[in-house]
Protein backbone atom coordinates (compact mmCIF):
# COMPACT_ATOMS: atom_id res chain seq x y z
CA UNK A 1 0.00 0.00 0.00
CA UNK A 2 1.43 3.64 -0.79
CA UNK A 3 2.43 6.07 1.64
CA UNK A 4 -0.48 8.19 0.22
CA UNK A 5 -3.27 5.85 1.31
CA UNK A 6 -1.60 5.60 4.61
CA UNK A 7 -1.51 9.02 5.28
CA UNK A 8 -5.39 8.87 4.83
CA UNK A 9 -5.93 6.54 7.91
CA UNK A 10 -5.96 6.56 11.52
CA UNK A 11 -5.32 9.42 13.64
CA UNK A 12 -1.90 9.20 12.49
CA UNK A 13 -2.72 10.39 9.09
CA UNK A 14 -5.68 12.87 9.89
CA UNK A 15 -2.51 14.83 12.55
CA UNK A 16 0.07 14.80 9.42
CA UNK A 17 -2.53 15.65 6.65
CA UNK A 18 -3.36 18.45 9.46
CA UNK A 19 0.11 19.66 9.80
CA UNK A 20 0.53 19.95 6.30
CA UNK A 21 -2.87 22.15 6.05
CA UNK A 22 -1.57 24.81 9.07
CA UNK A 23 1.96 25.26 6.88
CA UNK A 24 0.13 26.00 3.77
CA UNK A 25 -1.97 28.41 5.74
CA UNK A 26 1.37 30.15 7.12
CA UNK A 27 2.80 29.91 3.96
CA UNK A 28 0.37 32.00 2.78
CA UNK A 29 0.31 34.45 5.49
CA UNK A 30 3.84 34.76 4.77
CA UNK A 31 3.47 35.93 1.31
CA UNK A 32 0.55 38.48 1.56
CA UNK A 33 2.49 40.35 4.51
CA UNK A 34 2.92 44.25 3.18
CA UNK A 35 6.62 43.85 3.04
CA UNK A 36 8.89 40.21 2.26
CA UNK A 37 12.63 40.03 2.30
CA UNK A 38 15.67 40.87 3.72
CA UNK A 39 16.08 44.74 2.88
CA UNK A 40 13.76 46.09 4.89
CA UNK A 41 14.18 49.13 6.67
CA UNK A 42 11.75 51.65 8.26
CA UNK A 43 8.23 51.44 7.33
CA UNK A 44 4.87 52.87 8.37
CA UNK A 45 1.97 51.34 5.48
CA UNK A 46 -1.18 53.24 6.35
CA UNK A 47 -4.50 53.22 4.06
CA UNK A 48 -4.33 56.87 3.48
CA UNK A 49 -0.25 57.41 3.41
CA UNK A 50 2.59 56.04 4.76
CA UNK A 51 6.28 55.56 4.49
CA UNK A 52 9.43 53.29 4.22
CA UNK A 53 13.05 52.66 3.54
CA UNK A 54 15.86 50.73 2.97
CA UNK A 55 17.53 48.51 5.78
CA UNK A 56 19.85 50.97 7.63
CA UNK A 57 19.13 54.05 6.07
CA UNK A 58 20.48 57.10 6.25
CA UNK A 59 23.83 54.49 6.83
CA UNK A 60 25.03 52.14 4.17
CA UNK A 61 22.60 49.63 2.77
CA UNK A 62 23.33 46.14 2.91
CA UNK A 63 24.74 43.90 -0.15
CA UNK A 64 22.49 41.67 -1.99
CA UNK A 65 19.58 42.07 -0.29
CA UNK A 66 15.87 42.79 -1.32
CA UNK A 67 12.56 44.66 -0.25
CA UNK A 68 8.90 44.44 -1.41
CA UNK A 69 6.35 46.52 0.41
CA UNK A 70 2.86 46.26 -1.35
CA UNK A 71 1.07 49.31 -0.49
CA UNK A 72 -2.77 49.79 -1.11
CA UNK A 73 -5.06 52.64 -0.09
CA UNK A 74 -8.62 52.79 -0.22
CA UNK A 75 -10.44 51.35 -3.29
CA UNK A 76 -11.48 54.19 -5.64
CA UNK A 77 -8.26 56.49 -5.05
CA UNK A 78 -5.25 56.37 -6.76
CA UNK A 79 -1.46 56.58 -5.34
CA UNK A 80 1.22 59.41 -5.22
CA UNK A 81 4.30 58.67 -4.30
CA UNK A 82 7.60 60.59 -3.89
CA UNK A 83 10.97 59.70 -3.60
CA UNK A 84 13.13 61.62 -0.72
CA UNK A 85 16.14 60.27 -1.52
CA UNK A 86 17.87 57.49 -3.66
CA UNK A 87 21.55 56.71 -3.35
CA UNK A 88 22.30 53.25 -4.96
CA UNK A 89 24.83 51.99 -6.52
CA UNK A 90 24.74 52.85 -10.50
CA UNK A 91 27.42 50.46 -12.05
CA UNK A 92 24.66 47.44 -12.29
CA UNK A 93 21.36 48.15 -13.22
CA UNK A 94 20.20 44.35 -13.42
CA UNK A 95 21.01 43.87 -9.45
CA UNK A 96 20.41 47.17 -7.78
CA UNK A 97 17.59 49.14 -8.92
CA UNK A 98 14.09 50.81 -7.67
CA UNK A 99 11.04 49.43 -9.11
CA UNK A 100 7.38 50.59 -9.37
CA UNK A 101 4.30 48.10 -10.16
CA UNK A 102 0.82 48.68 -10.63
CA UNK A 103 -1.09 46.40 -8.53
CA UNK A 104 0.32 43.38 -6.55
CA UNK A 105 1.20 39.55 -7.32
CA UNK A 106 1.71 38.09 -10.56
CA UNK A 107 -0.26 40.35 -12.26
CA UNK A 108 1.02 43.10 -11.53
CA UNK A 109 2.65 45.71 -14.20
CA UNK A 110 5.79 47.79 -14.22
CA UNK A 111 5.81 51.31 -13.98
CA UNK A 112 8.87 52.93 -13.95
CA UNK A 113 12.56 51.91 -12.94
CA UNK A 114 15.13 54.15 -11.33
CA UNK A 115 19.14 52.78 -11.27
CA UNK A 116 20.53 55.66 -8.93
CA UNK A 117 21.65 58.75 -11.04
CA UNK A 118 19.47 61.81 -10.55
CA UNK A 119 16.63 61.05 -12.75
CA UNK A 120 14.51 60.33 -9.48
CA UNK A 121 14.77 63.57 -8.33
CA UNK A 122 11.43 65.40 -8.39
CA UNK A 123 9.58 62.97 -9.87
CA UNK A 124 6.20 61.98 -9.00
CA UNK A 125 4.74 58.59 -9.45
CA UNK A 126 1.29 58.07 -9.98
CA UNK A 127 -0.12 54.69 -10.05
CA UNK A 128 -3.67 53.22 -11.97
CA UNK A 129 -5.44 51.74 -9.29
CA UNK A 130 -5.41 51.74 -5.62
CA UNK A 131 -2.31 49.30 -5.06
CA UNK A 132 1.51 49.87 -5.72
CA UNK A 133 4.32 47.36 -5.33
CA UNK A 134 7.54 48.72 -4.49
CA UNK A 135 10.81 46.60 -5.06
CA UNK A 136 13.97 47.53 -3.93
CA UNK A 137 17.19 45.47 -5.17
CA UNK A 138 20.68 45.76 -3.74
CA UNK A 139 23.67 43.74 -5.62
CA UNK A 140 27.35 44.24 -4.40
CA UNK A 141 28.25 47.79 -3.84
CA UNK A 142 30.43 50.11 -1.59
CA UNK A 143 28.44 52.58 0.09
CA UNK A 144 24.98 54.41 -0.43
CA UNK A 145 22.44 55.65 1.80
CA UNK A 146 19.75 53.62 0.11
CA UNK A 147 16.33 54.48 -0.28
CA UNK A 148 13.66 56.36 1.46
CA UNK A 149 9.76 57.42 -0.23
CA UNK A 150 6.90 58.52 0.99
CA UNK A 151 3.21 57.85 -0.22
CA UNK A 152 -0.55 59.16 -0.14
CA UNK A 153 -4.12 58.92 -1.48
CA UNK A 154 -4.25 61.15 -5.07
CA UNK A 155 -6.38 63.78 -3.07
CA UNK A 156 -3.06 65.27 -1.45
CA UNK A 157 -1.30 66.17 -4.90
CA UNK A 158 0.66 68.39 -1.98
CA UNK A 159 2.37 65.73 -0.64
CA UNK A 160 6.33 66.24 0.89
CA UNK A 161 8.01 63.30 2.28
CA UNK A 162 9.39 63.47 5.73
CA UNK A 163 13.16 64.37 4.96
CA UNK A 164 11.94 67.92 3.39
CA UNK A 165 13.06 71.23 6.08
CA UNK A 166 11.54 74.39 6.38
CA UNK A 167 14.63 76.07 4.30
CA UNK A 168 13.65 74.30 1.03
CA UNK A 169 10.62 76.34 1.12
CA UNK A 170 10.92 80.32 0.42
CA UNK A 171 7.05 81.09 0.61
CA UNK A 172 6.36 83.49 3.70
CA UNK A 173 2.86 81.06 3.66
CA UNK A 174 2.39 77.14 2.90
CA UNK A 175 0.50 74.24 3.17
CA UNK A 176 0.96 71.02 2.53
CA UNK A 177 0.47 67.32 3.23
CA UNK A 178 2.61 65.56 5.63
CA UNK A 179 2.39 61.61 5.25
CA UNK A 180 2.20 58.71 8.20
CA UNK A 181 5.60 57.48 9.33
CA UNK A 182 8.18 60.55 9.62
CA UNK A 183 8.78 59.63 13.49
CA UNK A 184 12.08 58.17 12.43
CA UNK A 185 15.13 57.95 14.78
CA UNK A 186 17.38 59.99 12.42
CA UNK A 187 15.48 62.97 12.26
CA UNK A 188 16.43 66.61 14.34
CA UNK A 189 14.04 68.79 14.93
CA UNK A 190 15.66 71.96 16.70
CA UNK A 191 13.39 74.75 18.81
CA UNK A 192 9.71 74.07 19.92
CA UNK A 193 5.82 75.83 19.74
CA UNK A 194 5.18 78.60 20.20
CA UNK A 195 8.59 80.25 20.11
CA UNK A 196 9.40 78.38 16.30
CA UNK A 197 11.44 75.70 14.73
CA UNK A 198 14.78 76.26 12.90
CA UNK A 199 14.87 76.15 9.18
CA UNK A 200 17.07 72.97 9.22
CA UNK A 201 14.40 71.07 10.96
CA UNK A 202 12.33 68.81 9.12
CA UNK A 203 8.78 69.89 8.57
CA UNK A 204 6.76 66.69 9.60
CA UNK A 205 8.75 65.77 12.34
CA UNK A 206 8.53 69.20 13.93
CA UNK A 207 4.87 69.06 13.01
CA UNK A 208 4.77 65.64 14.79
CA UNK A 209 6.27 67.70 17.74
CA UNK A 210 4.01 70.12 17.72
CA UNK A 211 1.24 68.50 17.91
CA UNK A 212 -0.61 69.52 14.48
CA UNK A 213 0.03 66.14 12.84
CA UNK A 214 0.29 62.50 13.64
CA UNK A 215 2.83 60.14 13.05
CA UNK A 216 0.20 57.14 11.98
CA UNK A 217 -1.74 59.07 10.27
CA UNK A 218 0.00 61.97 8.79
CA UNK A 219 -1.88 65.01 7.72
CA UNK A 220 -2.30 68.85 6.78
CA UNK A 221 0.39 71.47 7.71
CA UNK A 222 0.06 74.92 7.41
CA UNK A 223 3.12 76.45 8.05
CA UNK A 224 4.41 80.55 8.88
CA UNK A 225 8.04 81.73 7.96
CA UNK A 226 9.58 84.51 9.62
CA UNK A 227 13.03 85.90 10.69
CA UNK A 228 15.11 83.48 12.56
CA UNK A 229 16.27 83.63 16.44
CA UNK A 230 19.45 83.48 17.98
CA UNK A 231 18.29 80.70 20.02
CA UNK A 232 16.30 77.69 20.08
CA UNK A 233 14.78 75.57 22.78
CA UNK A 234 14.72 72.10 23.45
CA UNK A 235 11.26 70.12 24.81
CA UNK A 236 10.10 66.51 24.51
CA UNK A 237 6.93 66.44 23.07
CA UNK A 238 4.41 63.60 21.50
CA UNK A 239 7.69 61.75 21.68
CA UNK A 240 9.71 63.66 19.46
CA UNK A 241 12.06 65.14 21.86
CA UNK A 242 13.85 69.03 19.86
CA UNK A 243 17.88 69.72 20.33
CA UNK A 244 18.67 73.43 21.05
CA UNK A 245 20.28 74.83 17.99
CA UNK A 246 21.72 78.60 17.34
CA UNK A 247 21.15 81.56 15.13
CA UNK A 248 19.32 80.65 11.59
CA UNK A 249 18.49 83.20 8.77
CA UNK A 250 14.98 82.05 9.40
CA UNK A 251 12.14 79.57 11.53
CA UNK A 252 8.99 78.28 10.87
CA UNK A 253 5.58 77.61 13.11
CA UNK A 254 2.68 76.19 12.30
CA UNK A 255 -0.87 77.93 11.77
CA UNK A 256 -3.75 76.16 13.81
CA UNK A 257 -7.62 76.90 13.67
CA UNK A 258 -6.58 80.94 13.04
CA UNK A 259 -3.93 80.70 16.16
CA UNK A 260 -0.03 80.45 15.47
CA UNK A 261 0.99 77.45 17.31
CA UNK A 262 -0.18 76.33 20.58
CA UNK A 263 1.21 77.34 24.23
CA UNK A 264 2.08 73.72 25.14
CA UNK A 265 -0.84 72.67 27.73
CA UNK A 266 -1.12 69.39 26.28
CA UNK A 267 2.40 68.58 24.52
CA UNK A 268 3.71 69.23 28.29
CA UNK A 269 5.76 72.47 26.79
CA UNK A 270 4.76 73.95 29.88
CA UNK A 271 5.83 72.52 32.64
CA UNK A 272 4.31 71.49 35.90
CA UNK A 273 5.96 74.28 38.41
CA UNK A 274 4.19 76.94 35.60
CA UNK A 275 0.91 76.06 36.66
CA UNK A 276 -0.39 77.48 39.98
CA UNK A 277 -3.66 78.03 41.79
CA UNK A 278 -5.05 79.59 44.66
CA UNK A 279 -5.97 76.64 46.20
CA UNK A 280 -6.61 72.48 45.92
CA UNK A 281 -9.09 70.42 46.65
CA UNK A 282 -7.99 67.58 48.79
CA UNK A 283 -10.12 64.65 50.00
CA UNK A 284 -9.38 61.51 52.36
CA UNK A 285 -12.33 59.98 53.06
CA UNK A 286 -12.54 56.48 56.02
CA UNK A 287 -8.30 57.31 56.77
CA UNK A 288 -7.55 56.65 53.04
CA UNK A 289 -4.67 58.77 51.46
CA UNK A 290 -5.79 62.09 51.20
CA UNK A 291 -6.81 62.58 47.00
CA UNK A 292 -5.51 65.98 45.81
CA UNK A 293 -6.80 68.24 42.63
CA UNK A 294 -4.26 69.72 41.97
CA UNK A 295 -3.60 72.52 39.70
CA UNK A 296 -1.73 70.59 36.99
CA UNK A 297 -5.07 68.17 36.73
CA UNK A 298 -6.18 71.63 34.51
CA UNK A 299 -4.04 70.32 31.39
CA UNK A 300 -5.67 69.99 28.19
CA UNK A 301 -7.20 66.40 27.39
CA UNK A 302 -5.21 64.84 30.25
CA UNK A 303 -6.75 61.55 31.85
CA UNK A 304 -7.10 62.10 35.47
CA UNK A 305 -8.42 64.19 38.20
CA UNK A 306 -9.03 68.05 37.04
CA UNK A 307 -8.13 70.93 39.49
CA UNK A 308 -10.64 71.85 42.18
CA UNK A 309 -10.48 74.78 44.59
CA UNK A 310 -10.83 73.96 48.00
CA UNK A 311 -13.43 76.58 48.36
CA UNK A 312 -16.58 77.50 46.32
CA UNK A 313 -16.27 81.85 45.97
CA UNK A 314 -15.56 83.91 43.29
CA UNK A 315 -11.78 84.47 44.63
CA UNK A 316 -9.89 81.56 43.98
CA UNK A 317 -7.91 81.67 40.63
CA UNK A 318 -5.67 79.13 38.60
CA UNK A 319 -2.36 80.74 37.10
CA UNK A 320 -0.39 79.94 33.64
CA UNK A 321 3.20 81.52 33.56
CA UNK A 322 4.34 81.36 29.51
CA UNK A 323 7.80 83.25 30.99
CA UNK A 324 7.37 85.47 28.36
CA UNK A 325 4.70 88.38 26.96
CA UNK A 326 2.14 86.16 24.50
Amino acid sequence: MDASVMVGRGTGGAAAVFILIVFILLLGARSSRAQKGDGCGHTVLGVGSGSLASLGYPLSYPSNCVCEWEISVTTGHTIIVRIADLDIDTNNCQVSYLRFYNGHGPGRMEIVKFCGGREWRDAVIQSEGHQVTVQFMSGPHNNGRGLFLSYTKSQHTDLITCLEKGKHFSEAEFSKFCPAGCLTDFGEVSGTIPHGYRDSSPLCLAGIHAGVVSNTLGGQISVVSSKGIPHYESSLANNVTSVPGNLSPSLFTFKTSGCYGTLGLESGVVSDSQITASSEWEWGGHGKEPTVWGPTGARLKTPGRPWAAANSDTKEWIQVDLKKEK
